[in-house]
């Protein structure tokens, strides 16, 4: 009796030069699914676990500490919501020779820590600075707005890229799936006829293609997440050195996301392959 395994394992012999091209395929396309997800999770990461921008207030030293607070926290409110401030030693902040200079004239700042959220828009900050220096008790406001200027761009263009360049692979690898199980159906199509002819049941019409696309793409998966790894762990490391930040998660989540999406891609070939075996129309005579 013919099976359904050996009539999909017939059409893989019968049609083996096309399978190999179909992993090909798929393979780059999973590498290419793997680095957006990647590029996905590096995202949130990097905005999930920045604390914000920092400016540092120096305050006069034997100030009303209590009082400057009470009006650096309004303002704050005001301007930032959810900004926290919190006290830095002079000895972490100041340079040695520095620190020696001020505790000889007996003039150690208070220092305070401003930390904004990542909501927090930029001119907010920048607002928020110049209500600072106007607070009599502030000696100086140390923020680097330029540096923080910068940061905000990256993480706009990062956000603007992840959507732009993200949306279109996804609508190319959708439609590679389609035209590729298009391509392993050709070699079943005249068989598929035939059984509907005869009445042949759904799985026993559509089971050979959903194999063996399911298949092909476990395959495709092993090796695009092969041509990953090797990709990922070569340039990125470059990317996290030119730009300070830290875009690889750990190995175990790489390893996970590749599971994930190959279990996936496989339940989508198998849907493609249902519906695309289940458009042959049965042999006329």
């Amino acid at each position: 009796m013919i099976t359904v395994n050996i009539r999909a394992k017939r059409s893989l012999s019968s049609n083996l030069k096309s399978c190999w091209f179909v992993v090909c395929l798929f393979s780059l396309a999973f590498c290419l699914l793997c680095q957006m997800t990647l590029g996905f999770i590096s995202f949130y990461q990097s905005h999930r676990s920045m604390s914000g921008d920092e400016i540092s207030v120096f305050m006069e030293p034997g100030s009303n500490t209590k009082q400057m607070l009470k009006i650096l926290d309004s303002r704050l409110q005001l301007l930032a919501p959810g900004a926290t401030i919190t006290s830095v030693s002079a000895k972490d902040l100041l340079k040695e020779d520095i620190l020696k200079l001020v505790e000889k004239n007996g003039k150690v700042p208070e220092i305070f820590a401003i930390e904004f959220p990542i909501s927090t828009p930029f001119a907010s900050i920048e607002k928020m600075v110049s209500a600072v220096e106007e607070i009599k008790e502030v000696s100086l406001v140390s923020a680097n707005l330029e540096w923080i200027k910068k940061r905000y761009t990256l993480r706009e263009a990062l956000a603007l890229g992840v959507a732009v360049f993200g949306i279109p692979p996804l609508i190319l690898v959708a439609l590679i799936f389609v035209i590729c199980i298009t391509r392993l159906n050709y070699p079943l199509k005249q068989e598929q006829g035939l059984l509907l002819m005869l009445g042949g049941g759904s799985w026993v019409v559509r089971g050979p293609l959903i194999e063996i696309s399911v298949l092909v793409t476990l395959i495709s998966s092993l090796f695009g997440a092969i041509l990953f790894f090797l990709t990922t762990y070569e340039s990125v490391p470059f990317l996290e050195e030119a730009f300070e930040i830290k875009l690889l998660p750990e190995a175990g989540t790489n390893v996970l996301i590749c599971i994930l999406l190959a279990v996936f891609l496989s339940m989508y070939a198998a849907i493609c392959a249902y519906i695309t075996a289940g458009r042959t129309k049965p042999l006329t005579f």
